[in-house]
């Protein structure tokens, strides 16, 4: 992969590598691994997954990320290759009917800008019956329908999944426990399952790389899985205690306070303790279905978030895709709307106040960072050359009044703006 050096692949790579390894290590110097590695179902099984992926745009001052972890997105009229392609090892270690494990690690342009591999997943697995299975590591969040597979581009039938949606997920991962018991509910298999721990991710807003390490997360899916229909609901809250952005801004107001008439000074003082005084609580439920018939598939989903943090935080979005199967290949429309917007609490400083602008500018970009309101429609076809490689075509046109998935020079959000983006990816397993 172009732009994977030996420098910056080798950094980061340090404790999440051992991790990998030793989970490895584990399986393999299991006797009963080592006595079942030809067995059946016993012993490591080693896999792995990628996407060859180039975008292109021509609206100018503009760059176009699929995630807010990215530093870099698409710029006008270049081929971006950093968008959507990734490089996924998978090692799987079966000890015994009980006990497995599985470390996953994925090679991707991180908040810095740089391809850098993580570890995704790394975990141990006990299944004490067939129908219960507890599990400890570090664990995908189980929020969407493709909460399992963020990174398999293979399992998609679009490039990517909606930037609307799934773009702002970027506490893709826990390190924690969760607990899944299934049954067999009439022709389908029913599961329920709960999950926490702490959440690791980043954003990339406003110039700024925002690192979520000391954040917790609960959540609880149930789902309802057959051969032609599945549906799923979710679940979750995510916990911050700060953000390192709203308790310089609550500095601020408390500095600019003694300069206010009292009634705005009163204000002044309220809004900084709201925002200092607060963990950032993130809730969110959401609800997806897919189904199939025949040639035709579906895929349905939706999703309501709030967000406690000064001035409190609203959202939904909803993403829908059609397909039709013909041979090797499935062409599809996808739609997606998101939205996240500043409740009612304003922070009313007066315009006429020269000494205020900084502060009235500073709240504009904390507000702006996190703001979204954006839809898209995607148009494109899927071709599948072998069993396990599949070539896609995709344009979509982005409206957006307030998008962290588009950026300007700076790495500030933009809007209103409209952008079409055309992508071509090799997806493959292997």
């Amino acid at each position: 992969m172009r732009g994977l050096e030996r420098g910056t692949f080798m950094r980061g790579w340090g404790a999440r590598a051992w991790v990998a390894v030793g989970l490895l290590c584990w399986g393999a110097a299991s006797p009963a691994a080592q006595e079942d590695v030809t067995g059946a179902g016993m012993g490591l099984r080693l896999s792995g997954f990628g996407t060859l992926a180039a975008s292109y745009h021509d609206a100018q001052d503009t760059q176009f990320r699929a995630r807010a972890d990215q530093r870099e997105g698409a710029q006008a009229g270049r081929l971006e290759t950093g968008v959507d392609s990734v490089l996924g090892v998978q090692a799987d270690v079966q000890v015994d009917a009980r006990w497995s494990s599985m470390a996953q690690v994925v090679v991707r342009k991180d908040g810095k800008g740089e391809w850098a591999p993580r570890l995704s997943w790394g975990f141990v697995k006990y299944s004490p019956t067939p129908g219960l299975e507890l599990r400890a590591g570090r664990l995908g969040v189980d929020i969407y329908l493709d909460g399992d597979s963020p990174h398999v581009g293979y399992a998609y039938t679009t490039v990517r999944p909606y930037t609307d949606l799934y773009g702002q997920l970027s506490f893709d991962r826990f390190d924690g426990v969760d607990l899944r018991a299934s049954a067999v509910v009439g022709e389908g298999e029913l599961s329920l399952k709960l999950y926490g721990g702490r959440t690791r991710g980043e954003d990339y807003r406003g110039g700024h790389l925002f690192r979520r390490e000391a954040s917790t997360t609960l959540g609880a899916t149930l789902q309802w899985e057959s051969t032609a229909l599945a549906m799923r609901l979710a679940w979750g809250q995510v916990r911050t205690p700060g953000d390192g952005l709203m308790p310089r801004l609550a500095g601020a107001l408390r500095e600019i306070a003694p300069l206010l008439p009292p009634e705005l000074a009163a204000q002044a003082g309220t809004r900084a303790a709201e925002m200092e005084g607060r963990n950032s609580n993130l809730s969110y439920v959401g609800l997806g279905m897919t189904w199939r018939h025949g040639p035709w598939s579906a895929q349905l989903l939706g999703v309501d978030a709030s967000m406690n943090r000064f001035p409190g935080f609203e959202g939904w979005g909803v993403g829908s895709t059609l397909a039709y199967r013909a041979g090797a290949w499935k062409p599809f429309l996808a739609y997606s709307r998101g939205m996240l917007t500043p409740g009612a609490r304003p922070l009313a400083l007066p315009a006429d106040q020269a000494e205020l602008a900084p502060i009235r500018a500073a709240y504009a970009l904390a507000t702006g960072l996190i703001a979204n309101d954006q839809y898209a429609w995607g148009v494109g076809v899927r071709y599948d050359l072998m069993p396990n490689a599949a070539l896609k075509l995709q344009l979509d046109r982005i409206e957006a009044k307030r998008s962290s998935m588009l950026l300007d020079g700076s790495g500030t959000s933009v809007g209103p703006r409209g952008v079409s983006v055309f992508t071509a990816a090799l997806d493959f397993v292997f």
